[in-house]
This record gives C-alpha cells, structure tokens and sequence, in this order.
C-alpha cells in the first residue's frame, strides 16, 4: 500500500519521460537501467553510461521493455522505482542493471547517485568512496529498497550491482545484506565481491558489463551458467583482481532472455 500511494503522488511530478514508461504496464518483460557516471572530480566515471546505454539496448534486442536513465539524482531513481513498482506489477520478469559506484556497510549494499558524492569523499586510485560526511548513506540508495520495489510477486526478479562494494563501516550482518530474509525469487549479481571494487574498464566497457554482453544474447544458456560465465570473463580480464559474487533465492529455473526464445533443454 505504501508504494502504491508513492506512485499516485509521483505519477504528476515523475514527467513526460516516465509517463512515456506507462507503455510498459502489460509487458511480461521487464527492465531498469542505470548508468551513472557523471560524479565530481576524479570520482567521473569514463564508461558507466556507456555501459548501461548498451546493456539497454541489449535487453530491449531480447524482447524487454527497458526504462534507462543516466547521471539521475537519489530523487529520479526513487520516483523511478515507484513507477517500476506500478508498471511492472504484472509482468513475469523483472531485471534490474545499475552501473556507477556502490558502496558496503553493515553489509548491505548501496548504490550512489550522481548527487551523493563530494570531491574530498573519494579516493581516484581505489574508485570507491571512502568517507561518506554528507549525512551517512542518506543520499544513497539501498540495494534493498530495488529489492521491494520489484514486490514480493512470485516472479523472477534479476539484478545486475555493477559497482563497487568497497566498505564505509565494519561488515555487521554477513554478505550482501541486512537481517530480513531476501525474499524468494531474486538473484543478485554483484560485479565484485564484499569490500572489493569493481572496475570501471578500460575499453569503453567495464569488465563486468563486457562480460554481460558477451553471454547474455538470444541462445543463452539458464542464468546460473550465465552468471557462472560471466564470473570467470571478469576473473579472466582482471587476471583475477574482480571477483563477481552470487546472492540468489530463486524458486525455478530461470533465463535472462524471455522465454519464447530461451534455448531448449
């Protein structure tokens, strides 16, 4: 109830850009994207919105509608999240790929906006955040806020963290999470694994997204030997410095393509 009061009152203020996402309504196929890049200082990232601009496109190739922003505020990805929660109600699948800088604490992840950074917050070398003075994570959006905001429907719900996991404060509760129970039926796929970083690539992609591309096409095999492909591409192109992590609580077996065109077997 409480997300879809959040969507009445953002419906008017999201814009024309997100009332052009209402087609998406009676998909089965759903996706978000977001690339963010744009940070200040030597916290810019070169190749994340070009990342998501081909992760996109690549999903949109394989049959989703796509919703894609670049260099959005914590205030664009929440109200997008509301519409993804509305318009997305029905759909079978829902895939989710967020490139830009993360951040670990307490062990939970978080994504970080274009507007949660300031100059003297960032380490160029690391490329992770390494103090966050701004008011905590406040400015931050929590991997489990994307979570819920994909419901607790029994479908498959598919995310892509292609950022850091560098931590902010000791590591709490364990990997990849808070206390609360993931809900069933997601998979998240982390670029790196917890109090690591994820590089942002230096061929126009990340090493990460390089790797995404490269497995996830039309006749791709079931998503645990994707991302089993995809773990061993990214180990391969860091000589073994990234290492992609796994959290997943599906229920079946699941496809990153639709299923009209999943192989067969």
């Amino acid at each position: 109830m409480i997300w879809r009061a959040l969507v009445v009152l953002l419906i008017g203020v999201v814009g024309v850009a997100h009332a052009a996402w209402a087609d998406i309504r009676d998909q089965r196929y759903v996706a978000l994207v977001i690339g963010s890049g744009a940070y200040p200082g030597a916290a810019a990232l070169t190749n994340a919105v070009a990342d998501s601009g081909a992760i996109a496109a690549r999903l949109h190739a394989l049959g989703y509608s796509v919703m894609h922003l670049e260099n959005p505020t914590q205030a664009e990805v929440m109200r997008t999240l509301a519409v993804l929660r509305w318009a997305a109600e029905d759909a079978q699948q829902v895939v989710v790929y967020l490139a830009g800088h993360g951040v670990m604490q307490a062990g939970q992840a978080f994504y970080v906006p274009v507007d949660a950074l300031k100059r003297t917050q960032f380490d160029p070398p690391a490329q992770s955040p390494t103090e966050m003075q701004m008011g905590g994570l406040s400015q931050t959006v929590p991997l489990s806020a994307i979570v819920q905001a994909l419901s607790d429907k029994p479908r498959n719900k598919i995310i892509f963290f292609d950022a850091c996991r560098s931590v902010v404060s000791p590591i709490m509760d364990g990997i990849g999470g808070s206390r609360r129970a993931m809900e069933a039926g997601v998979a998240i796929a982390f670029a790196s694994a917890p109090g690591t970083v994820a590089y942002d690539g230096q061929n126009g992609h990340s090493p990460f997204a390089q790797a995404f591309l490269r497995h996830v096409t039309q006749n791709a095999p079931p998503l645990e030997d994707v991302l089993r492909r995809i773990r061993v591409d990214v180990v391969r192109q860091t000589q073994g410095v990234q290492v992609p992590w796994v959290r997943s609580s599906m229920l079946q077996r699941a496809f990153v393509q639709p299923m009209s065109s999943a192989p067969n077997g």
